[in-house]
């Protein structure tokens, strides 16, 4: 059984590659389904292929990765980077800088996969706060903005991206704090019932 689930882990990559380049041109027809599809889709895929790899993957990165604090710094710029509607654009008229994207998101997402245990609670907390902030700012603007911020995209296109990055930021943020809460022991359920069980 564990074999077989190992194996699905390490083929199940390739396969949302694959997916994600047959699809490519629906994903970039509109802006929304640009950032709030392909970039998340392109990150978990980074993800799934740090787990397939194992440890190898954290030893190879290891000298210059303390505590993740680096791999998180990077993957931070990379998610920063592609807010910014001029790389958009270049990411939808010029092959070398979609190529670009795609490897920059699937570094992002092997960088965070293999980093982020060792990274700690307030490590992470720093990258999540503010990455959220950051996400929702930009998803705000990208909202409000009056003019046209993209240059193959509609206005109204960009409303719709703005929602989906709002959206990601409060969902990513809801998916982290309670395990964190948890694994933190910021309740203290754990310490009151190891003296439960004591007791008993």
């Amino acid at each position: 059984m564990r074999l077989s689930t190992s194996r699905y882990i390490a083929w199940l990559p390739g396969v949302l590659l694959v997916v994600a380049a047959v699809l490519q041109p629906w994903l970039e027809a509109t802006m929304a389904r640009h950032m709030g599809l392909e970039f998340p889709l392109l990150f978990v895929i980074g993800w799934l292929t740090a787990s397939a790899a194992g440890p190898r993957l954290a030893r190879l990165i290891e000298p210059w990765n303390a505590k993740g604090l680096t791999a998180l710094v990077v993957t931070a710029l990379v998610t920063a980077f592609w807010m910014v509607p001029a790389a958009l654009d270049l990411a939808v008229l010029h092959t070398g800088v979609a190529l670009i994207k795609v490897l920059s998101w699937l570094v992002a997402g092997m960088l965070v996969g293999v980093s982020w245990r060792q990274a700690g609670v307030v490590i992470q907390a720093f990258f999540i706060f503010n990455w959220c902030w950051m996400t929702v700012a930009v998803g705000l603007i990208y909202q409000e903005a009056p003019q046209q911020l993209c240059s193959v995209y509609l206005v109204d296109d960009q409303w719709n991206a703005g929602a989906f990055m709002v959206f990601w930021a409060v969902a990513v943020f809801i998916l982290w704090l309670p395990g964190t809460i948890k694994s933190s022991n910021l309740l203290g359920d754990s310490v009151d019932s190891s003296k439960t069980r004591r007791t008993n």
